[in-house]
């Protein structure tokens, strides 16, 4: 019986001065409120797990803007104005799409011109080999 009262009496004493080192801990008698401001400060410390962002966005989302754009910039009749911003997009996104499949390209480099239209059509090639761009229908 007597080693039952001395562990009871232990852990009495224990929570006593958790209770009063609490307290002390935050200026606060009461023990409701310092319980409280415990758990805040516990919130507080503990932060939210990151959000992981990936790096890049989905191939698969490339490939559906590379074939609208696509389309949008084969297409006739277009003002400069509208055919200059079609290009500028389009050059963009086959871009990403060559660095996605890690080929070595020159869209973001070369100037408006000749140069341009065969780096172009060069990626396109490379980009229909890996299978991002659909193959053109026959004449």
């Amino acid at each position: 019986m007597r080693g039952w009262l001395q562990v009871f009496g232990a852990v009495l004493v224990l929570h006593a001065i958790l209770t009063i080192g609490m307290a002390a801990l935050f200026g606060e008698l009461d023990q409701r409120r310092s319980w409280r401001v415990a758990t805040r400060l516990v919130k507080r410390v503990r932060r939210p797990r990151a959000v992981v962002v990936p790096l890049r966005r989905p191939i698969e989302d490339v490939g559906a803007d590379l074939r609208r754009l696509q389309a949008s910039f084969r297409r006739d009749g277009l003002r400069f104005a509208k055919y200059e911003a079609c290009r500028q997009a389009y050059d963009k996104v086959l871009g990403e799409a060559a660095d996605m499949v890690e080929l070595a390209h020159l869209l973001e480099v070369l100037p408006p011109g000749t140069e341009l239209d065969r780096e172009r059509e060069r990626v396109e090639m490379l980009l229909e080999d890996a299978g991002l761009l659909p193959r053109p229908w026959a004449a």
